[in-house]
């Protein structure tokens, strides 16, 4: 069949028309594009909702390890108070000497208890240090002792092929009565001390030492299976050898004093340390000041400021575990090996300086000390306050506070650290002992004449003593993922355990 032109014209006139109804059903560009937009907003919309999810649930997940974390720190604040050997707080007083032989009168008052507060306006100064018993169950059943370093004294060749620790078994590492040596011992007393620096909260635990019942363990002191001291110079037992560095504290976790002839050496306390009464001589009580960490063990004054490069002192509270454990430390043991600073407890002979970039004693800073950070519980710390009840006032107070009654001014003023402020040096609190002549005014060198009063031993006017009854700790610090600043308070009443 032949097509006319007409035919042709109307045929192709109904294709174009087919082809519009067909183009106008699909989408046009600027449709595409508004469709695409909105996708892409929706996705927008969505991440954004997912990031704040994401952020809030980071968020919510820091505040509560953070929380953890203070938590537990709260729980080993009270549970370390709750065991302190000090448990009815009046501090001792020379006049109740005559009245010394009633041992019974003084259980409750065994080792010390002493707290520092330097500037009243200050929450970066505080410290608390004390002795405990974790046998003390009154108010915590857990009975779980303290453990802490302790290096195996002796060699591998005497005699051949004996293990050391079986063949003199009184030293620190047999203590926990186990065979195999684990670097470790254990003991149910120990000095505490808490304080805060360079934003790090520090709990520094030194074990008081209770050796190993055994018939061959007639001393303290760790000894040869022949009985000779293996850390008094004159035997030359204690050197740097297969088990130890030769720094005391860098192998060992135990509290020491430095005594001994011709040369001084570390002298470890056990539980008759923590007895307030025993006044024959030599008494190494650990309420005489002398025989503590932390202090200078020649005249019994603490140590709680190091200045930096520029002269300005800095609180450092006690020496960490990183500087005491560096190879030239040393002390208690042995002299420091630092030029001008042969003690580094005594402030007025040495030349310490504090990098405040890392917040660690120069000195003992260029080679780390093994032990950086044991003895850290907590970061980001901005403040560490301690408040005592002040019962004439009736409320929480600084020592030495403008409004204080009972901690207003010290009654011994020789007893001081070296806070460059003599004002705020003799804010410190502490339980004392029974006989102890800090400042030897009389110049006898005997403790029995001559002794001071403690610093703080408040009454009521009428003679009735005062016992510190309560005390406050609030801990400020920042969680780090959320930026937010946090703060614990801890009340924590100072009743005494022993005697309900």
């Amino acid at each position: 069949m032949k097509y006319s032109t007409g035919n042709r014209k109307i045929t192709v006139r109904r294709q174009n028309r087919q082809y519009l109804v067909k183009a106008q059903g699909g989408f046009t560009l600027v449709e595409l594009l508004v469709s695409v937009a909105l996708v892409l907003l929706m996705m927008v919309m969505f991440t954004e909702i997912f990031q704040i999810a994401s952020n809030s649930i980071t968020t919510q997940r820091g505040l509560s390890e953070n929380d953890q974390r203070a938590r537990m720190l709260t729980t080993l604040i009270q549970s370390d108070l709750n065991k302190r050997t000090f448990q009815n707080i009046i501090p001792f007083d020379p006049s109740e000497k005559a009245t010394a032989f009633r041992l019974s009168d003084f259980t409750d008052r065994g080792g010390y208890l002493v707290i520092s507060e330097n500037d009243p306006n200050n929450d970066t100064d505080d410290l608390i240090q004390f002795t405990t018993n974790s046998n003390i169950t009154s108010k915590l059943l857990d009975t779980t002792p303290y453990y802490g370093k302790a290096s195996v004294l002796g060699d591998t060749v005497t005699p051949p092929g004996q293990k050391p620790e079986l063949v003199h078994p009184n030293q620190p590492e047999t203590d926990d009565a186990r065979i195999s040596a684990d670097s470790t011992s254990v003991s149910p007393y120990a000095e505490i001390c808490y304080f805060m620096r360079g934003g790090n909260l520090y709990r520094r635990t030194l074990l008081i030492r209770k050796p190993l019942d055994l018939e061959t363990t007639n001393s303290t002191q760790p000894q040869t299976a022949g009985e000779a001291e293996f850390f008094d110079p004159a035997n030359g037992l204690y050197t740097s050898g297969p088990f130890t560095s030769g720094n005391f504290w860098d192998d060992f976790d135990f509290s020491v004093y430095r005594s001994g002839m011709p040369t001084a050496y570390a002298n470890f306390h056990d539980v008759k340390s923590l007895d307030n009464t025993t006044l024959e001589s030599p008494n190494f009580s650990l309420g005489r000041t002398s025989f503590r960490f932390g202090y200078n063990h020649a005249t019994g004054l603490p140590r709680e400021y190091v200045d930096d490069v520029d002269g300005t002192a800095q609180f450092i509270g006690r020496f960490t575990h990183q500087e005491t454990s560096h190879p030239d430390f040393q002390y208690p043991q042995a002299p420091s090996n630092v030029s001008g600073s042969a003690n580094p407890m005594n402030p007025s002979s040495s030349s310490l300086i504090l990098d405040r970039n890392i917040n660690v004693v120069s000195q003992y800073a260029a080679t780390a000390g093994s032990r950086r950070s044991e003895d850290l519980v907590l970061s980001n710390v901005i403040g560490f306050d301690i408040k005592l009840f002040d019962e004439g006032l009736g409320q929480f107070t600084d020592i030495g506070s403008s409004i204080a009654v009972d901690y207003a001014s010290s009654a011994t003023p020789a007893y001081q650290n070296n806070n460059p402020d003599s004002t705020f040096a003799t804010n410190i609190y502490d339980t004392w002992h029974i006989e102890y002549d800090l400042d030897n005014a009389d110049g006898d060198n005997n403790h029995t004449t001559g002794q001071d009063a403690p610093p703080f031993r408040p009454d009521d006017g009428s003679g009735n003593l005062r016992a510190l009854k309560a005390i406050q700790i609030t801990i400020r610090y920042i969680d780090i993922s959320s930026q937010q600043l946090r703060q614990m308070t801890i009340i924590h009443p100072l009743s005494n355990l022993l005697a309900d």
